[in-house]
């Protein structure tokens, strides 16, 4: 079943102050109000303009379909690599569709979950396959916050602006130096996962 896009609500804007080149219908009004004056704040005291970010993929929409039973998993391929997608990598993908929009988390709070290691996350997320949702690997950064990688690339890039506007457009805002505003963070983190006891 090929991937499907559903229509973009008005939420998956970005807040009022901050404007964007592919944002066009007005931003809502029910934006948390800490990130709004975080933004203000930051637009206030910063000598350079808001980073306003540019890519060439900034969809945040489209859904591929997620093999949920362990029948459909131990024949599931991945797009990118024509491998089977292992249990381990399942696992990863499965905490990851847990964050919600408007929230990151980072590679070492999925490795933690799993007992696993920040690397081990980080390369199964490289090749995930099934971006942006329901597992929406944009959403993870590294431990300090930083935007980190995206798609095997890390720091800068056209995949890392492509992370930068996605974001962007589910309302986490970062700092000239590419980490999430200071002022947000106890908002954005999340770290609530709940760990899969399924076999694969």
């Amino acid at each position: 079943m090929p991937a499907t896009r559903i229509k973009r609500s008005a939420s998956t804007a970005a807040t009022a102050t901050v404007s964007s080149p592919f944002i066009t219908s007005a931003p809502p009004k029910t934006k948390k109000a800490i990130v709004v004056a975080a933004i203000s704040q930051a637009s206030n005291n910063d000598s350079k303009p808001q980073k306003i970010p540019v890519a060439m993929d900034e969809d945040i929409v489209t859904v591929h379909p997620y093999p949920r039973s362990a029948e459909a998993r131990a024949k599931a391929v991945n797009r990118h690599t024509g491998r089977k997608v292992t249990p381990f990598q399942f696992q990863v993908y499965d905490l990851c569709a847990q964050i919600p929009k408007g929230q990151i988390s980072t590679y070492k709070h999925i490795s933690d979950a799993l007992n696993s290691s920040s690397r081990a996350v980080g390369q199964a997320l490289k090749i995930n396959p099934y971006a942006p949702l329901p597992v929406p690997c944009h959403r993870v950064l590294d431990s300090k916050l930083y935007i980190g990688g995206f798609m095997g690339q890390w720091g800068e890039g056209e995949k890392i602006d492509n992370k930068r506007a996605k974001l962007y457009h589910e309302g986490v805002v970062f700092d000239e130096s590419d980490h999430v505003l200071k002022d947000t963070r106890d908002q954005v983190i999340f770290n609530d996962f709940k760990v899969s006891k399924v076999e694969v």
